[in-house]
């Protein structure tokens, strides 16, 4: 019975410590994005910045006209 506890105690311990290194390597993937992981993410299809700038009439355009 005592040896069921322990063993319990050391399960629960590392699932504690698993899920506290989880924690962290989150935490550090969020405090190392950079430029290049935001454009990938922007470069999504369904994102707005990755249409062609448009005019007043919805047509695609390059800037204003000479």
């Amino acid at each position: 019975m005592a040896q069921q506890r322990q063993t319990s105690r050391q399960q629960q311990a590392s699932r504690r410590e698993q899920r506290s290194e989880e924690d962290r390597r989150l935490r550090s993937a969020e405090r190392n994005k950079d430029w290049a992981d935001e454009v990938a993410h922007a470069r999504t299809a369904d994102d707005p910045r990755t249409m062609a700038p448009r005019d007043a009439e919805g047509r695609p355009s390059t800037g204003e006209r000479f």
